[in-house]
């Protein structure tokens, strides 16, 4: 799932103790946060003892400890924060969902193929650009900052599409040009979760 995103606009809004940042993101995401309630009871993580999703938003908005039993839950709520900003968006994936794991096998290697010297799994694996608790692999987000992608889109721009053969893999790679060129033009970060 890729965003394109304001970077510095998500960031002003974690820790900055807004009362009424809180209350709007409470309400208008109230769905998503018992949905994360729903996922941390189906892991074991339930209990009144163990944070929700609605506590960890808090958590994240006023800057207070975050748990880090729940350390997922952090990284879902990251994506309510991303989701409250207009100049977010989410990227089209038909490339990537519902794809197996070893798709980003198949697509790594397509790509060696064609010249092109990246791995896709640094778009899953680069790490929050927030810091959060450990999430052990649910969801893994990775990061790509806007300084960096010019250069890795000029890495596509060699690329020899005919050594490209596995059904399906061009398209997810041309989608992977895609969001980095929306990224560049639009001077924003690339943040990708997989779960």
């Amino acid at each position: 799932m890729p965003y394109a995103v304001n970077l510095d606009g998500v960031t002003s809004m974690i820790g900055s103790r807004s009362e009424k940042l809180l209350k709007t993101l409470l309400s208008g995401w109230a769905r998503d946060l018992e949905d994360y309630d729903g996922l941390r009871d189906d892991v074991g993580q339930g209990g009144a003892d163990v944070t929700s999703a609605q506590t960890a938003l808090r958590h994240m908005v006023m800057g207070e400890e975050y748990d880090d039993r729940v350390g997922f839950i952090y990284a879902y709520c990251l994506k309510i924060f991303l989701a409250a900003r207009a100049d977010t968006d989410f990227l089209s994936n038909n490339g990537w969902s519902g794809m197996r794991f070893g798709w980003f096998e198949t697509v790594a290697s397509e790509l060696k193929a064609a010249g092109v010297d990246f791995d896709p799994l640094d778009l899953i694996f680069g790490g929050s650009p927030v810091r959060l608790p450990p999430t052990g692999g649910f969801p893994n987000i990775g990061h790509l900052g806007r300084a960096e992608m010019p250069a890795i889109l000029a890495k596509f721009e060699g690329m020899d599409a005919d050594m490209v053969t596995e059904y399906g893999a061009l398209d997810a790679i041309r989608q992977i040009e895609s969001w980095l060129r929306t990224c560049v033009n639009s001077n924003r970060d690339l943040i990708c979760y997989y779960h």
